[in-house]
């Protein structure tokens, strides 16, 4: 909580992150992927829509937006807990990355079936 009485708007981008994150976890993982590659935050942004107090509960919902050919843009809906009250919603632009290289290299083409298999309707960006 802040000195207005509401949560931070900086603990927003770890919810979104703590999203993407169980996303990762839920559907990259069984997936056969490149030694020392893996996705890079490159940008992030939020909306904050209404104001959260403590002791406020959220359930998050992530979902991958665009799917590029180095690029994932991941949407994280916020919404206050039994309620259908959307409290914010962030995008994180992030890409895949070659960490021994320290290159941006395409997504994966495993990694690419996994999450259009998960999200049919994904369209494929240029």
């Amino acid at each position: 909580m802040d000195s207005l009485g509401h949560v931070n708007n900086a603990r927003y981008f770890t919810f979104s992150e703590t999203a993407r994150l169980a996303y990762r976890d839920a559907h990259f993982s069984g997936v056969e992927l490149p030694p020392n590659q893996d996705l890079i935050l490159a940008r992030t942004g939020c909306d904050f829509i209404q104001q959260l107090k403590y002791p406020d509960d959220l359930d998050l919902g992530c979902r991958v937006m665009k799917l590029g050919r180095s690029s994932i843009v991941f949407d994280v809906a916020m919404f206050r807990t039994n309620s259908d009250q959307l409290v914010a919603v962030s995008e994180a632009i992030t890409v895949w990355f070659d960490y021994g290289a320290q290159a941006t290299v395409p997504v994966p083409d495993a990694l690419r079936d996994a999450l259009t298999a998960f999200e049919p309707d994904l369209g494929q960006a240029s």
